[in-house]
């Protein structure tokens, strides 16, 4: 009987071991089972988050896009206005060019009028174009400081009269003009700006 027992007790012990390890395995199925859901699902949020992001990187970066391509049309044609706007037109260029043959006139007739020690004066480059013109007023003569007043005179008239048919911006806009046409400080090799007579 007692080996009986024994092996009751033995067949006992088994299965309740069986039954434990069954809940354990059930269990632990369950735990695998939620772990694999959890994952999933955070992999899911994961996703779906980089996705958001990526799609929120995107439409900023187009409407940046978008911004500067505006912004830069916008200022081309601002620039084109301004351009159009403060040009210099035809007729006033015809009067730049009267002005400029009076004036180159007025110079000439003056220059005439010399003697050749008061040219070699003008022409001295070692002088600047301010001790040249002092030491050329010392010279002059009655008639000759006549003619250079007047000379003056009907030269700043014409730069008078023009001034009133141009804007500042169209004045600022000559300028450049006539700066990169005859590059900076012109082509006159150290006579000046040719303004004097």
């Amino acid at each position: 009987m007692k080996k009986g027992k024994k092996v009751e007790a033995i067949a006992r012990n088994i299965n309740l071991k069986k039954n434990i390890m069954k809940n354990y395995l059930k269990n632990l199925i369950a735990v695998t089972a939620v772990v694999i859901f959890a994952v999933g699902a955070l992999f899911a949020q994961t996703e779906e988050a980089n996705q958001v992001k990526e799609q929120t990187k995107n439409q900023v970066a187009t409407a940046a896009k978008e911004q500067n391509k505006n912004q830069v049309a916008t200022a081309v044609q601002e620039q084109s206005k301004n351009q159009n706007r403060h040009r210099v037109n035809e007729q006033q260029q015809a009067m730049v060019q009267e002005m400029r043959q009076n004036a180159k006139i007025l110079r000439d007739e003056f220059k005439e009028t010399l003697t050749e020690e008061q040219l070699a004066i003008l022409e001295n480059t070692e002088l600047s174009m301010k001790e040249r013109m002092e030491a050329l007023k010392e010279t002059l003569t009655e008639e000759q400081l006549e003619l250079l007043d007047c000379s003056l005179e009907g030269i700043k008239e014409q730069r008078r009269e023009m001034r009133g048919e141009m804007a500042q911006q169209q004045r600022n806009e000559h300028r450049n003009q006539v700066k990169t046409s005859t590059g900076e400080g012109g082509n006159r090799k150290g006579k000046g700006n040719g303004n004097v007579f």
